[in-house]
């Protein structure tokens, strides 16, 4: 059956469902409700974790429901190969081993209060909880904690799962603390609002994991020493057009989509003079990372000229920059645009404006907003510590003895031959990062993405934009690993430029004129004979990262509540070898491009790299979709529109 309302109608329907059970079958079947959540809920960490909350203690299994976009795991997935809050938060509630424990919330099963599932791994030695759904201070204990498992102090992590936007990126969990704490009475007790830990936020999701103290002298530090969240209807608007939109989801109205605050603000279009004013209190001086939380329907009236919505970013009237808003397959489905702003301590104003300081460029498009974010990026936390004995081990143990100084965390992971240890490894772009293994013993191989690396220790490595999958196995015995250190560097990987309008195009094939294109051109209609066809000089032999700069803007008419965003593909062919086909996800406008990394092989010298597509069969091999419905859209027989390649070597030493 369907679960679509709220969470704890699972509870309440698994136990009427078992009752008639019990009465008129005497022993209890399996169950998987096959929907559950609604547009207020997908995509929040906070609304979520109440969902899986009811779902474990029901003991059954469930599916998300599918209410939006196809191919973005219901709300999970954005862009190409990025996830957003809920995508991490399901990392998190899928990394959970051992054996669930009975979670005791303040409001036992009641909808849209703190919730949470827990876990106790006595084999891993690891407890893991996960909670969410209030704003509020909180008093979380973890009861009975078995001092044969975690011995008389705990290592702990609390990490906070943020909301990002239904279809807005996330990085990893941010972690809030790191710290050894006593277990007093068989207890270990956390307070948020007070001391280092925040007050909770009822959007996000908060991970705590707790382990022995083990043999770790080092802690990480949080991304962040201060951040803060400025909703768009609380600031002051001056000039014409402006709307406040809402109620937006709520409790009360699940089919809509959840907005931070409740409400949005439009005004921000074509011919408006408006401008939206932030007042914002910084701690001190600094670089902070800012974000927009904003939303364009990309196929509204207003916006199918340009694509993403231009507006202008100023401080205090001043320091000027021109910020291009997302798109969205409806309205109220949020992303975020990123940039940073130079701050004194103090009071200042973020002014988001129609028209420039000086008159000349103006909004094209029509935007809503729902708020803005700061962060004061943390200089401790550059590099970025994924701990070894908190991966997803295969054929390996968390090990809490750790020989050498200066380990870091709780311990680390020792691996079989052939054993391994899984870190899902966040970058922010299609760039390169250098990772360094602390190896404490023996010997490893690493790969990312499925890609060895020659060297097992350090090396500068090509990371795909969004999540990367990096493989530890031991090729020996006694291979213990510490950590994944992952950090920004450049100039170790040199990379070269390709403009598509550069290329070789064959057929009908065109340059187009597109403003926010690479030197303001693209290619597209590749499509049968009409290929492109790239030149690429490589000094050495081996794996390349080719980061392919795209725009998707194929959609098929709407259903009544599903929108219908194609996915092109391309295939590719290097120097007239075998086609490797790739899926390049919809981004909602041709003048919206997005990046998307494909590793191929290249020879010494002149190497060609051919894009290429076709229509695909229906399953049978031989019809096609556009013979058997014609005019309705199923499969696209197009290539993305291709912007550039960036071509450089995956890794190096």
């Amino acid at each position: 059956w369907h679960e679509l309302s709220h969470p704890e109608a699972v509870r309440s329907s698994v136990a009427t469902y078992r009752g008639w059970e019990k009465e008129v079958l005497g022993r209890e079947l399996p169950i998987n409700v096959n929907e559950y959540a609604f547009n207020y809920h997908t995509s929040v960490p906070g609304q979520m974790i109440q969902w899986i909350s009811a779902i474990e203690e029901s003991k059954v299994d469930a599916d998300i429901a599918y209410w939006n976009i196809d191919g973005n795991l219901s709300d999970s997935a954005v862009q190409a190969n990025r996830g957003n809050g809920q995508w991490w938060l399901y990392n998190a509630y899928g990394g959970m081993t051992g054996d669930t424990v009975q979670v005791n919330p303040p409001y036992p099963g009641q909808n849209y209060t703190l919730q949470g599932v827990a876990s106790l791994d006595k084999q891993k030695r690891q407890a893991h909880a996960i909670i969410g759904g209030a704003t509020s201070a909180g008093h979380i204990t973890f009861s009975n904690v078995p001092a044969k498992t975690f011995g008389r102090t705990v290592h702990a992590w609390v990490r906070e799962i943020p909301w990002t936007g239904q279809i807005g990126d996330s990085s990893q969990p941010r972690l809030i603390a790191e710290k050894d704490l006593k277990v007093t009475d068989g207890s270990v007790l956390f307070e948020f609002g007070k001391g280092d830990l925040p007050r909770l936020t009822e959007s996000s999701a908060y991970e705590i994991v707790l382990t022995p103290a083990g043999a770790g002298t080092q802690v990480s530090a949080p991304p962040a020493t201060w951040q803060g969240s400025y909703e768009a209807e609380a600031a002051a608007w001056t000039g014409s057009g402006y709307s406040k939109n809402g109620p937006e989801g709520s409790p009360a109205d699940v089919g809509k989509f959840y907005t931070s605050g409740g409400y949005d603000v439009g005004g921000l279009r074509t011919g408006s003079d408006g401008v939206l004013d932030f007042t914002v209190d910084v701690p001190t001086t600094g670089r902070y990372d800012l974000s927009v939380f904003a939303n364009s329907l990309n196929t509204a009236d207003a916006v199918k000229e340009q694509g993403p919505t231009n507006v202008f970013l100023r401080v205090d009237g001043a320091a000027e920059q021109e910020l291009y808003l997302p798109l969205g397959y409806k309205w109220v489905v949020w992303d975020h645009t990123d940039t940073t702003v130079e701050l004194t301590a103090g009071k200042h104003t973020i002014s988001l404006a129609a028209r420039s300081l000086d008159g000349t460029r103006t909004t094209k498009g029509d935007t809503i907003l729902d708020r803005i974010t700061l962060a004061l990026p943390n200089p401790a936390a550059a590099t970025s510590v994924y701990e070894a004995e908190l991966a997803d081990l295969s054929k390996a143990r968390a090990a809490y003895d750790v020989p050498g100084r200066n380990v870091s965390g709780s311990g680390g992971a020792a691996l079989t031959r052939g054993g391994s240890a899984t870190f899902w490894v966040y970058s922010a772009a299609d760039d390169e990062a250098t990772l360094d293994l602390g190896l404490r013993s023996g010997s490893a191989t690493v790969s990312v993405n499925g890609i060895a690396l020659p060297n097992g220790r350090s090396a500068a490595v090509s990371l795909s934009g969004g999540i990367n999958k990096v493989t530890v196995t031991g090729t020996g015995r006694g291979a213990v690993v510490d950590k994944l250190s992952v950090r920004r560097s450049s100039g170790k990987l040199p990379a070269i430029v390709l403009e598509a309008e550069d290329a070789v195009r064959t057929g009908s094939t065109a340059v187009l004129d597109k403003s926010l294109a690479s030197g303001g051109k693209a290619v597209s209609g590749i499509t049968g004979d009409n290929t492109l066809t790239f030149s690429v000089e490589a000094a050495t032999a081996g794996t390349y990262a080719v980061r392919v700069r795209y725009s998707n803007p194929e959609q098929s008419v709407a259903t009544h509540y599903n929108p219908d965003p194609l996915t092109r593909h391309a295939d590719i062919a290097v120097n007239g070898g075998a086609v490797q086909r790739v899926l390049f996800p919809h981004s909602f406008h041709d003048n919206n491009f997005w990046e998307l990394t494909v590793p191929l092989q290249l020879k010494p010298g002149t190497n060609t790299i051919r894009f290429s597509s076709a229509e695909l069969p229906n399953f049978d091999g031989k019809t096609y979709a556009s013979d058997t419905w014609p005019g309705v859209l199923l499969r696209s027989p197009y290539a993305p529109v291709i912007d550039k390649l960036t071509v450089a070597p995956f890794s190096g030493g």
